[in-house]
């Protein structure tokens, strides 16, 4: 048996999953045989041993022959691995039934972009194949089929309409093209066809980036529409946990809309709107300007960071109470999912477990009490500089000798860690711990950080990776790469960290600090003083880069009076915009 990987003790189990189903089976029943190899494979995959793709796919289709059903879950869990290895079966593999027990979701190889992510299996409609491809790919893809359909059919979705009403107006116009004519009828002047509506997609997709990198939803369909004098228009709702924005785009125009959002008919009760007026933005056709624009704009509008609402004074008490569990719901329930159990036991293990519960009560329950659970790379940096750097580790016992110095080095932890935070893949805690603990770790005018604490230097490095292993721990052990995301997002997004580079009001803070500044009649630090105020704020995009002078100025503002205005010390700019939840549809009983 040892020549096959199959153990004494595997065939044990495959009896014992045959004994479960009732039948009565010999030790050496092809059935038991296969069963015992599926233990086998299982077996060596958990312990993390070597199994080849030949062996993985050997030992599920002697199964499949052999044990359809009633196998204990092997079945299950190989195509699970397979599909891990990007091994998927053709559309007519076993007998065309094999979506039967192969994973809705898993993680492997997209089948479009063959990169590794989260995937999830679509079924077989309209032509296409059951397929595993990731968001970004589906996204795509029903972008692609929406403006298909809309461009050939001349069909656009009405709000409220049902599936139905739209599948039925589609055909009856498909119909009378056809009866009409057997030629394409001459397109209306300057209405697109399918290839430009596609591009327009591509290109709203790509303007919209930024926000889709700070964990909003660009949403997987565009609803589109057309007017003589606007042109073509696509518009859509971005979601984020709770909060949602309205997005419209005119591209012959070059106009980009963000509007309230208004959940006119309640379906999303727990909802809120992340603005509380229009804005409106120039877009070019072509180029990265546009991709800028949208930026700056969103940073200063607070969506490239963690969303702070607060439930409005006077809400209905149960209204409150539905509004928090939704948010504990999404913190938790990613986890609940990568650990296929309930949110009640996550929630239990977590409030009680000792290298989380303080972080829980202190930063989530008590710092960061207004912060909605969102994922949001940048704010999880932020976090991971603030938690696994700044406090509960020796830094602070060896705190620079200035401010200025001190801030070079938070900015350098943040920019160390930035690569390794990804809104898909997670939070890369080996490539966190490499950067932050390495002696050669340089700020950009070349002093590496180490010889900056000098002897306590070792004492900074040990307890840096002992707190970057802790939340590793907590990732993979309890929380999982989602839960353990929004977490640091949360720690991120706390008064600790309101002044710090590296968040998506930046820039909009700076514009704040200077503005005042100029109209408070003070002088600019050099060479901003003949340069501008424009160029200084362009440059503090990249702070580190600036001399001490232009950082002691931009913290303390040396000439600033007591009254103000001030730096980005005391400087009101740097308080988060905070939303509110107003549940209309519920009031306090009595009124």
């Amino acid at each position: 048996m040892g020549s096959t990987g199959i153990t004494e003790a595997d065939v044990d189990k495959a009896m014992a999953v045959g004994a479960s189903s009732r039948q009565s089976l010999r030790r050496d029943d092809p059935a038991v045989r296969a069963l015992a190899a599926a233990v086998s494979v299982r077996r060596r995959l958990e312990g993390e041993e070597a199994v080849t793709d030949d062996e993985l796919l050997a030992a599920h289709d002697q199964l499949h022959a052999k044990v359809p059903h009633r196998n204990g879950g092997s079945l299950e869990a190989l195509a699970d691995a397979l599909l891990g290895r990007g091994i998927v079966p053709s559309p007519d593999d076993y007998d065309g039934d094999w979506w039967l027990w192969w994973p809705k979701k898993g993680y492997g190889p997209c089948r479009d972009c063959r990169q590794c992510r989260s995937l999830t299996r679509y079924s077989a409609k309209w032509g296409k194949p059951y397929r595993y491809l990731c968001a970004r790919c589906r996204k795509q893809e029903l972008a692609d089929d929406t403006a298909y359909l809309n461009s050939v059919t001349g069909v656009v979705p009405v709000e409220g309409e049902s599936a139905e009403s739209l599948f039925s107006r589609r055909t009856t116009a498909l119909v009378g093209q056809l009866g009409s004519q057997l030629a394409a009828p001459e397109r209306q002047a300057g209405r697109p066809d399918t290839e430009q509506w596609g591009e327009y997609i591509e290109r709203l997709m790509e303007v919209l980036g930024p926000l889709d990198w700070a964990g909003w939803q660009v949403p997987d369909e565009y609803d589109s529409d057309w007017d003589d004098e606007t042109g073509p228009m696509l518009f859509a709702t971005l979601w984020r946990t709770s909060a949602a924005l309205d997005v419209e785009y005119y591209p012959r125009e070059g106009r980009l809309r963000f509007l309230p959002y208004d959940d006119v008919c309640g379906d999303f009760p727990e909802s809120f709107s992340a603005l509380d007026e229009e804005v409106e933005l120039t877009v070019a056709l072509q180029g990265d300007e546009a991709v800028t624009v949208v930026r700056h704009r969103a940073g200063a509008l607070g969506l490239l960071d963690a969303t702070r609402v607060r439930v409005v004074e006077g809400a209905d008490p149960e209204a409150a109470e539905a509004f928090e569990a939704e948010s504990l719901r999404a913190l938790f329930g990613p986890a609940a999912s990568y650990r296929k159990i309930p949110v009640a036991d996550i929630v239990k293990e977590a409030v009680q477990h000792p290298d989380l519960s303080t972080y829980l009560r202190w930063v989530v329950g008590m710092a960061g009490r207004d912060v909605h659970p969102d994922p949001v790379p940048d704010a999880a940096a932020l976090g991971i500089a603030a938690w696994c750097w700044r406090n509960e580790t020796a830094v602070e016992a060896h705190h620079l000798p200035s401010d200025v110095l001190m801030a070079r080095v938070n900015i350098a932890v943040t920019r160390a860690v930035l690569p390794h935070v990804c809104p898909y893949e997670g939070i890369d805690w080996d490539g966190i711990e490499q950067s932050l603990t390495d002696t050669d770790w340089q700020l950009p005018n070349g002093r590496t950080v180490s010889s900056l604490f000098g002897d306590g230097w070792q004492e900074v490095q040990s307890t840096v990776r002992e707190q970057i292993r802790k939340w590793q721990r907590l990732d993979t052990e309890l929380l999982g790469p989602d839960t353990t995301l929004r977490l640091m997002t949360i720690g991120g997004s706390t008064s600790y960290t309101h002044h710090w580079w590296g968040q998506g009001r930046w820039r909009a803070i700076c514009e704040g600090i200077v503005h005042d500044a100029v109209r408070a009649g003070f002088t600019l630090p050099q060479p901003y003083d003949c340069r501008g105020s424009d160029a200084l704020i362009d440059d503090l995009e990249d702070p580190d880069m600036q001399s001490d002078a232009v950082l002691d100025w931009l913290i303390d503002m040396p000439e600033a009076p007591v009254s103000g205005p001030h730096g980005l010390r005391h400087h009101p700019v740097t308080r988060p915009i905070v939303r509110e939840y107003d549940p209309w549809w519920a009031t306090p009983e009595g009124e």
